[in-house]
């Protein structure tokens, strides 16, 4: 298990900015062109590409099952356990984060897939709307997008032997957003900036601690 330094706020505001002018590229060329090239291929109808996003539900439930563990057998942990609840803290702060963040941008959605919400396919709605509240507007971040970084940026840094599986696991769930028009790819950009940078600082604490040795008698 590794431990990494934190982050400077230089480091942050950099990656943000290049996060923001990929979004805004996104924005303005590439996610109207993915959406409707989706669409047209009917890639939907592979029902691998919806297993992909089911990927985030098993990271949900470990999550809740391993805080469960955790407080069972807090009086127990050691260091390998102590690595698992950074990733499930990452989880945690990366799904509140990601639902206030959908609200600061109302973004409409790809498709029409839930109460009817307005669309750029089903409506030619297409845009931001700012502080509005309700499903239509939840589009961005990606929220699946952003459980799926921060999980598998966690497990990247704290299990280095696990990294083709982090790296898979995040590329699949993307892959099966977009795929099944759930997503724009600004939407998918923006939720793996942020859930890496929560899972990056999260994981960038204090190494944890061997538990106290017992002082030798006599």
């Amino acid at each position: 298990m590794h431990s990494s330094t934190t982050p400077s706020l230089r480091h942050v505001l950099l990656s943000l900015m290049v996060c923001a002018v990929l979004v805004t590229i996104c924005y303005a060329w590439v996610d109207p062109a993915v959406a409707f090239w989706v669409d047209r291929a009917d890639l939907r109808r592979w029902r691998f590409f919806e297993y992909c996003t089911h990927l985030v539900d098993v990271v949900v439930w470990a999550t809740v099952l391993y805080y469960g563990y955790c407080a069972l057998t807090w009086r127990h942990n050691t260091a390998q356990p102590r690595a698992l609840l950074k990733i499930a803290n990452s989880v945690t702060i990366a799904v509140f984060m990601k639902d206030a963040l959908k609200v600061v941008f109302g973004r409409y959605w790809p498709a029409t897939w839930i109460n009817h919400n307005p669309s750029l396919l089903h409506d030619n709605a297409y845009g931001f709307h700012p502080f509005h509240v309700g499903t239509a507007f939840q589009s961005f971040p990606s929220g699946h997008t952003t459980v799926a970084c921060a999980a598998m940026a966690a497990l990247w840094l704290n299990f280095p032997r696990w990294r083709p599986v982090a790296a898979l696991g995040a590329l699949l769930v993307i892959v099966g957003l977009l795929a099944n028009d759930y997503h724009f790819v600004g939407d998918c950009v923006a939720g793996a900036w942020l859930g890496t940078t929560v899972a990056v600082y999260v994981s960038s604490g204090r190494r944890t601690l061997a538990p106290p040795q017992t002082k030798p008698q006599g």
